[in-house]
């Protein structure tokens, strides 16, 4: 039986929807502006339609639950636990970095998002299996995971510190701000037919760092 999946990224420049039957997929995406978090929802109904299937009809929804942009971080996975909530499905978080890892072809990817303040989200995948990371590292220090090894680095980040990429040996995946949410419905879709899904209730970001707001918030006594 095909898997039916709904797949939610925001945690990167690009956000997305995705819908995925057995081997098609229905993609809407956008570059984040202001008030582009309000066409999630209306997204995944839109791609519903276009699937013949209602929410309730799904096997689960998988949402990007970091690391990345804090504010997408916690929207996608409201939105995600709202839906999932509402129709009665599972459904499940995973690591922002992985969908990026999984869309490049290389036995040893660096998957890296751009943290800022000369740091980057990074986290290393050898033939898809995660092996070092994620962390809120300096590029160079993430660099060291590959030990002169043959590589190929992805993301939004390896485009940002791409001569630094390029000097340690690695090759740049195309396309660097590509979305990855088909990518993730991919991912749902298996772990879903595993029964790995979970109550929405248990969603939880992985933020790997305190937003700049709570840090310059003063203590309460």
């Amino acid at each position: 039986m095909s898997q039916k999946t709904l797949a939610i990224d925001t945690a990167g420049p690009v956000i997305g929807v995705a819908l995925r039957i057995g081997a098609q997929c229905w993609v809407e995406t956008e570059r984040v502006q202001r008030g582009a978090e309000a066409r999630l929802v209306p997204w995944a109904l839109e791609l519903c339609r276009r699937g013949r299937i209602s929410l309730s009809g799904l096997d689960g929804i998988v949402v990007s639950n970091g690391p990345g942009a804090f504010t997408g971080i916690r929207v996608g996975l409201a939105t995600s636990m709202g839906l999932a909530m509402s129709a009665g499905l599972p459904a499940l978080g995973v690591l922002s970095l992985t969908p990026r890892a999984f869309r490049a072809s290389g036995e040893l990817v660096l998957s890296m998002l751009d943290a800022r303040k000369g740091c980057v989200y990074a986290a290393l995948y050898q033939e898809r299996h995660l092996v070092e990371g994620p962390l809120d590292i300096d590029p160079s220090e993430a660099l060291k995971w590959v030990d002169g090894r043959n590589f190929v680095a992805t993301g939004e980040g390896a485009w940002v510190y791409r001569a630094v990429v390029e000097a340690a040996g690695g090759k740049l995946a195309d396309e660097p701000c590509h979305p990855s949410v088909d990518v993730l419905a991919e991912i749902g879709a298996a772990a879903f037919a595993r029964g790995e899904g979970v109550d929405p209730v248990g969603l939880r970001p992985v933020y790997l760092r305190e937003p700049d707001a709570k840090k310059r918030s003063p203590s309460m006594t």
